[in-house]
């Protein structure tokens, strides 16, 4: 599954290097803010990942939720958009929030369909 950062460079999933962890959101649901606010209150906990906020939500969107939860300026979290299609097509039908935590082999540790408290995905990281 490809996506597209806000810098308009396209990444496939399968090609990132290293841990990841896939936070797929809406810029619009309260859960998913909530989730976005708890992330950055723990980011000291996801040092060793990159995290990718995903979304078929247009970029404005996408840049506004960033500057609004402060997740703009770190080095090892992005922003970037995928169509509805390609969410569906790769992972199925998911809530949002959802978190999707990937070894440095790429494989999948754990996954989370739903709000959840960020204490408990950090215990996979």
């Amino acid at each position: 599954m490809s996506i597209t950062l806000l810098d308009n460079s396209v990444r496939n999933i399968k090609d990132l290097s290293g841990k990841n962890v896939l936070v797929f959101f809406q810029p619009d649901c309260d859960h998913c803010q909530r989730e976005a606010d708890d992330i950055r209150t723990n980011l000291n906990a996801f040092g060793k990942c990159t995290v990718y906020f995903i979304t078929a939500a247009p970029a404005k969107e996408i840049s506004e939720f960033a500057t609004t939860y402060k997740l703009s300026n770190y080095p090892n979290v992005f922003f970037a958009f995928t169509p509805a299609k390609n969410i569906l097509d790769h992972y199925g039908p998911i809530s949002a929030p959802s978190i999707y935590i990937y070894s440095d082999e790429h494989k999948l540790v754990k996954s989370f369909n739903g709000e959840v408290a960020i204490n408990e995905v950090v215990k996979y990281i």
